[in-house]
C-alpha cells in the first residue's frame, strides 16, 4: 500500500487530481513507529485512505537521503516524523498534520478531501 516517495511521483500525481499522503518517518524515531502502529497501521485509516483514492507514500530516512532531506526542508524541517496530506487541487498548499497522530486527526484531514472540487 505505501509507494516510496518521490517529488516526481507527487507532481504527477497532484497534476493528476490524486491526493497524496506522506509519512516522513525512520526506524530510529520513536514517535515514528508509535504513529505507525497506532494510527497508520490500522485497518479504519488504511479504509479510509483507499475509499478515497488517497495515494500513501513513505519517505523513510532512516538512512541519510538527500531527496528527503530536501523535501524536509522545504517543509521548514529538519527531522521526521512529518505527515504531510495533499489534496485534489494542485493550487491549494498541503496539510501538514501534528507530530503526534491520532486515528481521529488523520480522519477528519482525510474527510475535508470530500469537500475539495477540481
Amino acid at each position: 500500500m505505501w509507494a516510496p516517495f518521490s517529488p516526481e511521483k507527487v507532481a504527477e500525481l497532484q497534476a493528476q487530481n490524486i491526493p497524496v499522503f506522506i509519512d516522513f518517518t525512520a526506524a530510529w524515531c520513536l514517535t515514528c513507529q508509535a504513529n505507525k502502529k497506532a494510527v497508520l497501521q490500522r485497518s479504519h485509516v488504511e479504509k479510509k485512505f483507499n475509499e478515497l483514492g488517497v495515494v500513501t507514500m513513505r519517505a523513510d530516512w532512516t538512512q541519510p537521503d538527500e531527496t528527503i532531506t530536501k523535501a524536509l526542508a522545504a517543509f521548514g524541517r529538519n527531522s521526521v516524523p512529518l505527515y504531510v496530506l495533499y489534496g485534489r487541487d494542485p493550487r491549494q498548499k498541503p496539510v501538514i498534520l501534528p507530530e503526534l497522530l491520532t486515528s481521529k486527526i488523520v480522519i477528519e484531514a482525510l474527510e475535508k478531501l470530500r469537500f475539495e472540487y477540481f
